[in-house]
């Protein structure tokens, strides 16, 4: 019954073409969702979709890593809102998420890193070599680690991140802290019997409790959104809880810029400030006072003016468009 149910989640719309221009309709995004280009590229074999505003050949390029569940198009005003300043956009879907390729919700954290990284080979093949790496939530975590990873980016921007290889984080952003260190456990057995198995992601995020405009909250949205996904599976889940950062933060030296929503009910603001406060590379925090989780979708150009001043001083030599 349970992998039925997976089955059902609508791994991709029969017409997402048909769905999205409807959503963009329903935003009011119409005029928006046609400065959009589609292409794609692969990672692992596995086919990426990626979502483009090209402002210039010679122009930066910002590699966008969308969070849990969703894919780039739900970020579409975010994205455009950074191409107005000159930036190359490039927003992708990793695997199993939205239109790329891969089994739906089965992906780990270095899985997504390398996704990222095909990503960043694909702006480097097109554009400049400037290239920056936004993320938000989930897709802030993968750009903390891509920051980790590859020298060849200029700088990171998170929404969100976190060391996912510190057991007391489960407990931290766990929804159901008092038993986190029990079902860290479990979770790590399960994985080892049953990888695939289907693991809905409210049992471990209370998605109802983060609110979002036109929808009420993430769990809405994702119930009549046949493009996410509402379930995860046990080795992804593991992924989550057991994944170590590269090296440790203090090592890391690519830039980063860290968003903190104040009002987060996933990200506690005194964890992300205990962990910038471990980073020595050249860094900058922005908290957001009174916005919630969901601030990229619900407020896109507040929460963009930062990053543009950011981004400015990452790539000084760029910024307008050809």
């Amino acid at each position: 019954m349970i992998p039925q149910l997976f089955n059902r989640q609508k791994n991709v719309a029969a017409d997402p073409a048909t769905y999205l221009n409807s959503l963009a309709q329903k935003l009011g995004m119409e005029n928006l969702m046609q400065r959009f280009t589609e292409d794609y590229t692969f990672s692992d074999g596995i086919r990426l979709h990626l979502d483009l505003i090209v402002s210039g050949k010679s122009a930066p390029t910002l590699v966008f890593i969308p969070g849990t569940a969703v894919y780039s198009a739900c970020y579409a005003a975010f994205m455009a809102q950074l191409a107005n300043e000159g930036y190359n956009v490039i927003g992708f879907d990793p695997r199993g998420h939205g239109r790329s390729g891969g089994m739906r919700g089965n992906y780990t954290i270095p899985e997504l890193v390398r996704d990222t990284q095909a990503v960043i080979t694909y702006a480097l093949q097109h554009f400049s070599p400037e290239v920056s790496v936004v993320g938000c939530s989930q897709g802030g975590i993968v750009a903390f680690y891509t920051a980790a990873t590859d020298d060849r980016i200029k700088s990171a921007v998170c929404q969100n991140f976190a060391d996912l290889g510190d057991p007391t984080v489960p407990r931290i952003l766990a929804r159901f802290p008092n038993f986190a260190h029990y079902t860290r456990h479990v979770c790590y057995y399960l994985s080892q019997v049953l990888p695939n198995m289907p693991v809905p992601i409210a049992s471990y995020a209370n998605l109802s409790r983060e609110k979002v405009r036109h929808f009420g909250n993430v769990n809405r949205f994702l119930k009549q959104d046949p493009l996410s996904i509402r379930w995860v599976r046990f080795r992804t889940l593991r992924s989550l809880m057991f994944t170590k950062l590269p090296q440790l933060p203090e090592h890391i030296k690519t830039p980063l810029m860290v968003l903190q929503p104040g009002n987060d009910n996933i990200f506690p603001v005194s964890y992300t400030q205990q962990l910038f406060n471990r980073l020595t590379c050249l860094k900058r925090l922005h908290i957001y006072q009174g916005f919630t989780h969901t601030m990229m979708f619900d407020h896109p150009h507040e929460v963009a003016q930062p990053v543009v001043r950011w981004l400015a001083e990452i790539h000084p030599r760029y910024g307008q468009p050809e």
